[in-house]
C-alpha cells in the first residue's frame, strides 16, 4: 500500500514538472514569434522596430560606453549656450543616427558600394551641418568651441572606414584636441564649464575608439546571415516591406526589357559579301572565305598618295583636327566638373572685408592687395582668413595674430603679447619687427618666419603636421664674406627609439 502511495505521488510531480516545463516553452516560443514579427513588419510595415537590435551587445556597449559622455557634453554646451549649443544638438542627432544604423548592421548583410550612401545619409549630413556651424561664425568669440567639435564630428565617419578604423578615429581626437587646447588656454581659470565640456568632449573620441576597437577593428561588422539591406533602406525611406507574414504590399514588377537593336541597313550590308547573312553558318563560311584568299584579299584597297598621308605632310596635319572619341565619351563628366569649378570659384569670391569687431580686427577674401592696420589696444586681435597674395602690416603692440587658410600671403607685424598662429596655410611669410613670444604652425605646407634680433633668442616656434617651414634670423659670424641673415630649416624626419620603457625622439641626421 504504501509503495502504491509513493508511486502516485512521484507520477504527479513528474506530471507537474513537465507542464512547467511546456510553459517555459511555449512562452519562450511566443517572445522569439513577437519579436520576429515586430522587426520583420511592424505596425508601419517596417523591418525596423524602434527596439530592433537592442539586444546586440554591440549596440547595448555603444551605448554604455558612448551615451553618458554624449550626454555630459550637452549639458555643457546648453551651459554655455548660444550656438555651442545649437551645435551641441546637432552632435546628438548624429549619435542617435549612428545607434540606429549599428542597429541596422547587426539585422542585415553588408550593403553594396551603391546602397550604403543611402543608409549613411542622416549622419553625413549631421555632420556637414556641424562643420556649416563653424564655418558660419567664424567671428565669434567661441570659435575654438566650434572648430573643436567640428573636426572631431568626422571620427564618427569610422563606419565606412576600413581596415583601420581606430587610427581615424585618434587622428580626428587629435585634429579636435588642437582646437579644445586652445579653450583650456583661454577659459581654464575663469569658466570651469568650460574645462569639464573639454573633458566630455574629449571623452566621446577616446571611448568611441575603444569601442571600436573592441567590437569593430577592422570595420563595421554586419550579420552574414541577415536580411538584405534593401529592406533596412526601404524602412528609413517609410516604403511598405513584404513581413514574414506577407501581409504587406507586394514591390513593384522589374521594367520590361530594352527592345532589340534596329536591323541593319542596306548601307551597312553593302561590299560585305555574305559576311552578315542571315544563317549564322552561311556568315562564318563567307568570312573564312576572304581570308583564306591570300594575296589577293588586299587587291580591293584603294591606293593612298603620299600628299595624303598626314605623317608626310605637315600642313595637312596641322589643317585636320580629330575629335577624341575619349573626349566626347566623357562629356557628361567634363560638364560635372566644369559645374564643380564653377561652384567652388563662386565660394571663394566671396566680398573682401575689413573691420574691428569689438576687440578682433576681421581680414577675409583679399587678393593681392597691401593693407595696413593700426592696433589702438593691446588686447586687439587681428584673424585673417582666406586671402591669396595678401600683404599686411599690423603696426602697434597688440596681443595675437591667426591666419588661417591663406596662400602666398606675407604678414608684419612690430609686437605681439601672446602668440601668432598659422593653420592650413600654403606659402607665407611672417615677420616681426621686435618681439613674439610664441609661433604655432599648424597643418601648413611652406611658411617662412623672420625673426627680429630681439625675437632671435626668446621666440618658440611649434610645428605640427607642418612642411617646408624655414626660419631666417640676423646672426653675425667671424667670416666677412658671410651674410648677416641666416636662414635654417625646421626638421620634418623625426627618429624615435624606446629607452627605458619610454619614447625618445631625436631629430634624424643624415651623414654627408
Amino acid at each position: 500500500m504504501t509503495n502504491s502511495i509513493d508511486f502516485q505521488n512521484l507520477l504527479k510531480r513528474i506530471e507537474k514538472a513537465t507542464a512547467r516545463l511546456e510553459e517555459v516553452a511555449n512562452r519562450r516560443s511566443e517572445q522569439r514569434t513577437q519579436s520576429q514579427s515586430s522587426a520583420a513588419a511592424g505596425d508601419s510595415g517596417s523591418v525596423l522596430a524602434d527596439d530592433a537590435g537592442a539586444d546586440s551587445k554591440a549596440v547595448t556597449e555603444y551605448l554604455a560606453m558612448v551615451k553618458p559622455l554624449v550626454q555630459k557634453y550637452v549639458e555643457c554646451s546648453s551651459k554655455i549656450g548660444g550656438v555651442v549649443g545649437e551645435q551641441a544638438h546637432k552632435v546628438e542627432t548624429l549619435f542617435r543616427a549612428q545607434v540606429e544604423f549599428i542597429r541596422i548592421a547587426g539585422l542585415t548583410k553588408k550593403p553594396s558600394g551603391e546602397q550604403l550612401p543611402e543608409l549613411i545619409a542622416t549622419q553625413q549630413e549631421a555632420i556637414q551641418k556641424i562643420i556649416a556651424l563653424r564655418d558660419n561664425n567664424r567671428p565669434s568669440e567661441l570659435f575654438d568651441n566650434l572648430s573643436a567639435v567640428a573636426e572631431g564630428a568626422s571620427a564618427f565617419g569610422w563606419v565606412v572606414v576600413e581596415p583601420t578604423p581606430v587610427p581615424y578615429i585618434n587622428e580626428m581626437k587629435d585634429s579636435a584636441q588642437f582646437y579644445s587646447n586652445r579653450v583650456l588656454k583661454k577659459w581654464r581659470e575663469s569658466d570651469e564649464n568650460q574645462v569639464e565640456w573639454v573633458k566630455a568632449l574629449l571623452g566621446i573620441f577616446r571611448e568611441l575608439a575603444a569601442y571600436v576597437k573592441e567590437f569593430h577593428t577592422t570595420g563595421l561588422t554586419w550579420n552574414m546571415r541577415g536580411e538584405d539591406v534593401s529592406t533596412a533602406i526601404a524602412a528609413l525611406k517609410g516604403k511598405p516591406v513584404a513581413g514574414v507574414n506577407g501581409s504587406a504590399q507586394a514591390p513593384p514588377p522589374p521594367p520590361p526589357p530594352p527592345p532589340p537593336p534596329p536591323a541593319p541597313s542596306a548601307a551597312d550590308t553593302r561590299g560585305k559579301g555574305n559576311a552578315l547573312s542571315e544563317d549564322p553558318s552561311e556568315s562564318r563560311s563567307a568570312l573564312f572565305a576572304q581570308i583564306n584568299k591570300g594575296g589577293t584579299v588586299t587587291s580591293g584597297l584603294r591606293h593612298v598618295d603620299k600628299s595624303e598621308m598626314t605623317h608626310k605632310n605637315p600642313d595637312l596635319r596641322a589643317a585636320s583636327v580629330v575629335k577624341s572619341s575619349s573626349a566626347q565619351g566623357s562629356s557628361a563628366g567634363s560638364q560635372d566638373a566644369q559645374a564643380q569649378r564653377t561652384a567652388t570659384t563662386a565660394a571663394q569670391q566671396r566680398p573682401p572685408r575689413m573691420e574691428l569687431e569689438g576687440t578682433k580686427w576681421v581680414v577675409e577674401n583679399y587678393g593681392t592687395e597691401h593693407l595696413t592696420i593700426e592696433a589702438t589696444e593691446t588686447r586687439q586681435t587681428v584673424y585673417v582668413y582666406n586671402c591669396k597674395g595678401t600683404t599686411l602690416e599690423v603696426k602697434n603692440k597688440l596681443n595675437s595674430i591667426a591666419i588661417d587658410g591663406c596662400q602666398k600671403c606675407g604678414i608684419v607685424f612690430d609686437s605681439l603679447v601672446a602668440q601668432c598662429e598659422i593653420v592650413n596655410c600654403k606659402s607665407v611669410q611672417v615677420q616681426t619687427r621686435e618681439t613674439v613670444p610664441s609661433i604655432q604652425i599648424d597643418r601648413t605646407d611652406g611658411a617662412h618666419i623672420f625673426l627680429s634680433e630681439a625675437a632671435r633668442d626668446s621666440t618658440i616656434i611649434t610645428t605640427a603636421k607642418a612642411s617646408e617651414v624655414n626660419v631666417s634670423y640676423p646672426f653675425e659670424t667671424e667670416s666677412i664674406e658671410d651674410e648677416n641673415f641666416v636662414e635654417q630649416p625646421v626638421p620634418e624626419q623625426l627618429q624615435t627609439v624606446v629607452k627605458g620603457g619610454k619614447l625618445v625622439t631625436t631629430v634624424l641626421e643624415h651623414a654627408g
